[in-house]
């Protein structure tokens, strides 16, 4: 299959349009246009190794992921063409890899438990595409007062192929829940082309902390905000939240990290303002933008709008910290650099820079830094530290992208260079 799909490319440039190919070796690559395909790919990565999900708002967006590595955000330009793409990369993630499972069954991995879940996982996709199938065809002959039978047709001939996808992976469901396992086609690690390196036996962390952290400790998470629409969230929900995560610079002490630090709390304070004054109207996470647009205020000094961008680039640069330590190949240093290079270091002025320069010289060692993290007194779990960087990252960063994508689409994204 091949066409063209909008990619998720960076909080600086949004969507952009790129031209697709997926073999049928399960390899989907990237051009930049069909047109200069002679170029070269931009990207790829083999489909069978990632987890396929559907976002639950958007109904054109879904998501190719390797949990704690990269991934590729992914928009249709219709819901039909989305469906064709799910159907298309269902079917090659099915058919797995004979050789892979050999050698795995020469192992003590148990290929049927680890499939099981796999094929659950499917299964939970088809059943949001079926829903949202019916949503559509639904529309298509309730909401509009001329039926359209070509896409009438189009959805019915889609949905009809997903519920046939969704009856078999069941039925393959049920044969490894009764110990077929012939049916194992569990997906080999496979690495975006720019992705770093990482062990597969350190995507295990869910919850099991044994050794007590500022992670494990934090007592209100981004995970807790999943099961919200943005334009649902609880402000005051999201800024407790922050607060905690960004409490981490108090292991910094060096007083560079000072004006970090001030700059947070004062766009904390700034929507805490706009909350103040009518905290029923206010309530939602969204709603203080919606309501300066309506006024023509957003850019406003002091406004809540700016606010909220400025502390969502420091919460990107707090998430994108977290991911490049987390892979456990840099120093604090490094990792900071890095981090601010891509995220903020791109809306400051030669000054900021080097404020910002300054302050990263004066931060901790590895060591010292991963102990200042353990709320331990005489011991330290430093892969479990790591790995509860990346979990913490991975749930940050999908609020965040969220929140930047509603900036865009609102036309309210602001790239003005602060000195």
């Amino acid at each position: 299959m091949e066409g063209i799909l909008f990619k998720w490319t960076n909080y600086y440039n949004g969507w952009q349009s790129r031209y697709f190919l997926l073999n049928d070796q399960g390899v989907l690559s990237y051009y930049k246009s069909k047109e200069l395909i002679d170029q070269g790919c931009k990207g790829s990565c083999l489909v069978d190794a990632c987890q396929l999900k559907v976002h639950p708002h958007d109904p054109l967006r879904f998501d190719l992921i390797i949990p704690g590595e990269q991934f590729f955000s992914l928009k249709a330009k219709n819901q039909c063409e989305r469906q064709q793409w799910l159907l298309a990369i269902g079917a090659l993630k099915s058919k797995g890899n004979l050789t892979i499972q050999q050698n795995e069954q020469k192992t003590n991995f148990n290929p049927i438990n680890q499939e099981l879940k796999m094929k659950i996982q499917e299964l939970n996709l088809f059943q949001t595409v079926l829903t949202q199938g019916i949503h559509n065809l639904k529309s298509s002959v309730n909401d509009r007062p001329i039926v359209d039978l070509k896409d009438l047709d189009q959805s019915r001939l889609i949905l009809g192929e997903t519920c046939d996808a969704f009856i078999q992976t069941l039925d393959e469901c049920v044969k490894l829940a009764n110990g077929n396992s012939s049916l194992i086609t569990k997906p080999r690690r496979y690495r975006f082309s720019s992705s770093s390196s990482s062990t597969s036996n350190e995507k295990k962390f869910a919850n099991e902390s044994q050794f007590r952290t500022f992670f494990s400790e934090i007592p209100s998470r981004f995970s807790q905000l999943d099961s919200f629409p943005l334009n649902q969230i609880p402000l005051d929900l999201f800024l407790r939240i922050s607060e905690e995560y960004f409490s981490l610079f108090d292991k910094f002490p060096s007083p560079t990290f000072i004006p970090l630090k001030s700059e947070i709390q004062s766009n904390i304070s700034k929507i805490r303002r706009k909350m103040s004054n009518d905290s029923k109207k206010f309530y939602c996470l969204t709603s203080i933008v919606d309501d300066e647009i309506s006024t023509n205020s957003t850019k406003e000094k002091n406004s809540a709008t700016d606010a909220l961008l400025w502390l969502t680039r420091n919460l990107h640069f707090l998430q994108t910290f977290l991911f490049e330590f987390g892979q456990k190949t840099r120093s604090v240093e490094e990792a900071m650099n890095i981090a601010y290079g891509t995220t903020l270091k791109p809306f400051h002025g030669w000054i900021t820079r080097g404020i910002f320069s300054i302050a990263f010289r004066s931060v901790p060692l590895n060591e010292d830094f991963l102990h200042s993290l353990s709320n331990e007194t005489n011991s330290i779990d430093e892969n479990q530290i790591y790995l509860e960087m990346i979990e913490q990252s991975e749930d940050m960063k999908k609020i965040i992208e969220n929140i930047f994508e509603f900036y865009f689409e609102k036309k309210i994204f602001s790239k003005e260079i602060i000195e």
